[in-house]
């Protein structure tokens, strides 16, 4: 775990060179709060924007997730901002207060402090306040349960990658209204086992808001093409759809999927990523279909956000580009922005001769029409 935060924590500084959130204080409960903001780059004055809160897992912070799940270049296709708190330290790294640890009703008010930044943030910039999502990564994920549970009259639909119900969080969820759930798991994580955190599992999760919901036990099965196949994880979508007040529960299995993002760039010693779907894609697909005033009848993004498959990762001496859509620059810099390769126009696949460069951490930027995608890339020693 430490050797994982630690090579984040370095891909974090080197990514501030290519940051496109901006970071703000705020105090709350007497305490400095901080949060990064990216809004889109097609946003202009007056339009009143949907909001999505992304939470971090435990012991990482806004930029680790902003690099991690990558969900800026989505926003940037769908028009929607991306806002990224950082959690307080508990003295072991920074967290969520999710019921894990002393009285369910003390501690750090992270419920509060979300609700403050919906507050904030409608004074900052035109929202929409009625479609205020949220998502989270594994600590982060806990707190979207937390959220959907406690802050459903603000939130109209969460996501959970994984990310369970904690047991106090379970006992005391009262929610204000149905609301659209959504969880991610793999099914050999080794750090939130799929079957439980020493507590109640992933299926258990996805049970308790059927429940709340008052959805039928029917469900759409699809088998998720397996169109990365090194990958060694493949993929379900199950998904409840007779739920009341036409809401819904969808779950992504993971089958010998890791504690992972899947479709993010970047990998981690915390078993497989699958990248047959891209989480960040699927998790706005999701929350663009409702609202807290119910489903919005909106089943597809504007516009398809870039997507590029970049192997092998890490490489020796060349990488491969692959995507459908045309690519009108792909750009690689090392970690104090400088470029030491360019190409323009090209669709389909493409090869990039880094056999000059020095083994390390690069970044290759890619351009279309449709937004810009950044991925993280290493040279073997």
């Amino acid at each position: 775990m430490k050797k994982a935060l630690t090579l984040l924590l370095s891909l974090a500084i080197a990514f501030q060179v290519f940051a496109q959130s901006t970071t703000y204080n705020i105090n709350y409960g007497g305490v400095v709060r901080n949060f990064a903001v990216h809004l889109p780059n097609n946003s202009s004055a007056g339009q009143n924007l949907p909001l999505v809160f992304n939470l971090h897992g435990f012991g990482m912070t806004a930029y680790l997730e902003e690099i991690y799940s990558q969900m800026n270049p989505v926003a940037d296709a769908n028009n929607f901002i991306v806002v990224y708190p950082t959690g307080l330290s508990n003295g072991a790294g920074n967290a969520w207060n999710v019921g894990w640890y002393g009285n369910y009703h003390s501690g750090i008010d992270d419920v509060g402090f979300i609700s403050k930044l919906i507050d904030t943030l409608s004074i900052m910039y035109s929202i929409n306040p009625n479609r205020v999502y949220a998502c989270g990564l594994s600590n982060g994920g806990f707190l979207s349960h937390r959220l959907a549970c406690e802050l459903g009259n603000r939130i109209a639909a969460v996501a959970s990658v994984a990310g369970e119900f904690s047991d106090s969080v379970a006992y005391y969820c009262n929610p204000s209204r149905k609301i659209p759930v959504m969880m991610i798991h793999g099914t050999v994580d080794p750090t939130v086992p799929y079957s439980g955190l020493g507590g109640i599992g992933t299926e258990e999760s996805i049970s308790i808001w059927l429940n709340k919901n008052q959805c039928s036990q029917v469900n759409d099965t699809l088998d998720i093409p397996d169109t990365n196949t090194t990958d060694t994880a493949t993929a379900q979508r199950i998904d409840y759809r007779s739920c009341g007040d036409s809401t819904e529960v969808l779950f992504y299995k993971v089958i010998n999927g890791g504690h992972t993002w899947p479709g993010s760039g970047l990998t981690v010693p915390y078993g497989p990523t699958c990248r047959d779907f891209n989480a960040s894609t699927e998790i706005w697909k999701f929350f663009n279909r409702y609202s807290l005033a119910g489903p919005l009848g909106i089943n597809e993004p504007r516009q398809t956000p870039l997507e590029a498959r970049v192997y092998p990762n890490p490489f020796t001496n060349e990488i491969k580009i692959e995507a459908e859509m045309e690519i009108t620059k792909a750009e690689v810099l090392n970690t104090i922005g400088q470029t030491v390769l360019k190409t323009e126009n090209f669709s389909g696949i493409n090869s990039l001769n880094l056999s000059q460069v020095n083994p390390g951490i690069y970044f290759l930027k890619m351009e279309s029409k449709n937004g810009l995608l950044t991925k993280i890339v290493y040279k073997n020693q």
